[in-house]
């Protein structure tokens, strides 16, 4: 990604947190003119920089529960695997990370997509898979996801 976010856009994108915020409030609120807001704003979104989306909670859906799931794969397989988990049902997002794991995925789940399931048809379909580890969100107000299924 070229574009870089400064300290404005950071400031706008603060004020943003609920997505609902209305430009003409943020302007005021940092001195700026509305259309700089609207803008910046649109420069970001174009630029692939920031998405504005609902997020929701887990745990208000009933059925639904959240997992992070560590993958390792074997190093033959490193670079098609991200896409491939990716690609699963319930992936939520997936980076390569540092530690233990080579790859970390937010999952969702819920009755059609149980976690029994996520294991028995989705994870065959990763390659080089030499081993996973779940971590079932279970506590914490400030979690939020993007809903996938």
């Amino acid at each position: 990604m070229d574009y870089k976010i400064d300290d404005i856009d950071l400031e706008i994108v603060r004020h943003l947190w609920d997505g609902r915020t209305p430009y003409s409030d943020i302007a005021e609120k940092m001195g700026l003119a509305t259309n700089t807001v609207r803008n910046r704003v649109n420069r970001m979104r174009e630029e692939g920089a920031l998405q504005i989306i609902g997020l929701l909670h887990p745990e208000a859906v009933e059925g639904h529960q959240a997992a992070f799931v560590g993958f390792k794969v074997s190093p033959h397989y490193a670079q098609e695997t991200l896409q491939q988990i990716q690609g699963l049902t319930g992936v939520v997002g997936a980076s390569a990370v540092s530690g233990r794991f080579d790859y970390m995925a937010i999952i969702m789940f819920n009755e059609e997509h149980s976690y029994k399931r996520f294991l028995e048809e989705e994870l065959p379909r990763v390659d080089g898979l030499t081993g996973t580890e779940t971590f079932f969100a279970v506590a914490g107000n400030a979690f939020q996801l993007r809903y996938v299924l």
